[in-house]
């Protein structure tokens, strides 16, 4: 029976910050043990590349005893296992009967501990060696107990040209480098977000080349990079002006808050349910829900907007002008993070939420249409970001960067998935019909239809 194998690190599992040697960093500061990461390296380079013997020399080097370096290996693994992730993509194909072969320091049974993290449940054989691979030595081993089909590796020499040349389809898996965005954020050092982009394009739950796989990549490589630095930015001046309740409005701040929320935990942020229909056509019940949200200590934000519509309404009707930010202003009005001379309905795409827009207020309810757009392109975003909120507390990422949100901004004009599945509503209105109102969207197309 022919069976397929698979290499293990970079191919089904992933580090979240991305290096291997990362790990010895988080040991050196956690345990902490001062120098061990120079230390580690040294006794790697002088054992037989085994776990334990490359302990049995770090103890030699350093003079501690062997229950101290038991215990800093034992610590090692732990802080390793906390650091994987699935590569889901290729975890998905796994079978069976199939095989892991990894040049690895690890045994197997620290691998089956690592396979069941990372939520591998298939009956797989395990073949990890020091240099198996890379020397080729391995390969004839498992030849004469199983025919693979092909081997699914990152590594050109020891997952490509070394099965090949043991008569051994051989696959070479590209996905787990840094991607060109990723690689971004390090040319802007911001290595800490490109590290996080990178595990969660890796944890995509959907099938490759889907509407929804492209979706969250969206998320992941240009909308979290572009939330995140705007959060940093919202903080220092939330500081700068003394400002501690924070108005996100509907619907395009849905996934701001969320990021904020758990990036600055001690502001008030609040979901505020506006939009541009409600500051047009007020009823005296949304004055009256405004006027009962805004505080002098508060600041309304936004993902795309000109303010001009809000700063009119309560200009008119509460007879103050708010202190209005967006991530991205086409207009010189208000504040705003980066300026573009046109309409960035990208932008608005990339944070829409699962509910229809907002028309009114009723006994401190939100009315609100139906969604105009198909939610199926719109859930993947959000787990995306719910994704991103699991992982935010193993990154330090600071300090704020304009250029980051200028690039998301530039990034999010070259047509991208959510262009292809959803079409912007730029405009809403309402009909009075009779006995009952219709609400009207207006697609860029010029289209329009009735929720």
């Amino acid at each position: 029976m022919k069976v397929n194998s698979f290499d293990l690190f970079d191919t089904l599992v992933g580090r979240l910050h991305y290096h291997p040697d990362s790990i010895f960093y988080q040991v050196q500061s956690r345990f902490p043990f001062p120098g061990f990461v120079l230390f580690r390296a040294l006794a790697e380079s002088q054992s037989d590349r085994t776990l334990l013997d490359i302990y049995h020399h770090f103890q030699q080097l350093t003079g501690i005893s062997e229950s101290e370096a038991m215990a800093l290996m034992h610590f090692e693994f732990q802080i390793e296992l906390g650091q994987v992730f699935p590569i889901l993509e290729n975890l998905s194909l796994v079978k069976n009967g199939d095989l892991i072969v990894s040049d690895t320091y690890y045994e197997k049974k620290q691998i089956q501990e690592i396979l069941q993290k990372i939520g591998l449940r298939k009956k797989v054989n395990i073949y990890a060696t020091a240099r198996g691979k890379s020397s080729g030595n391995i390969w004839n081993t498992i030849n004469q107990k199983h025919h693979i089909a092909c081997h699914t590796g990152d590594s050109l020499h020891s997952d490509v040209h070394s099965p090949e040349s043991n008569l051994i389809c051989a696959l070479h898996y590209q996905n787990s480098q840094l991607s060109l965005h990723e690689q971004k954020m390090i040319e802007f050092t911001q290595e800490q977000l490109g590290f996080m982009m990178r595990a969660l394009r890796l944890q995509n739950p959907y099938l490759p080349s889907s509407a929804e796989y492209l979706l969250w990549n969206d998320q992941c490589q240009i909308n979290i990079p572009l939330l995140i630095h705007a959060s940093l930015y919202l903080n220092m001046l939330c500081k700068m002006k003394k400002k501690h309740r924070i108005l996100f409005a509907s619907r395009d701040g849905c996934l701001w808050i969320l990021i904020f929320k758990k990036l600055f935990p001690n502001y008030e942020s609040v979901y505020f349910h506006s939009s541009r229909y409600a500051y047009t056509f007020p009823s005296n019940d949304f004055i009256h829900y405004v006027r009962q949200t805004y505080t002098e200590d508060t600041i309304i934000v936004d993902s795309h907007g000109s303010g001009i519509s809000c700063t009119q309404f309560f200009e008119k009707h509460l007879k103050k002008t708010p202190f209005y930010l967006s991530i991205v202003n086409n207009k010189k009005t208000q504040h705003a993070i980066v300026r573009t001379k046109a309409r960035h309905e990208t932008i608005e795409k990339l944070n829409y939420d699962l509910i229809g827009t907002f028309y009114d207020i009723d006994q401190q309810k939100p009315l609100r249409s139906q969604p105009e757009y198909d939610l199926r392109f719109i859930k993947p975003s959000h787990l995306c970001v719910s994704k991103c909120l699991d992982l935010l507390s193993e990154y330090q990422i600071f300090p704020f960067d304009r250029r980051v949100v200028k690039w998301a901004s530039d990034s999010a004009w070259s047509q991208l998935a959510i262009d292809r599945f959803v079409d912007h509503a730029s405009h809403h209105t309402h009909i009075k019909d009779e006995d009952r109102m219709r609400h009207i969207h207006v697609l860029s197309t010029g289209e329009g239809f009735e929720a």
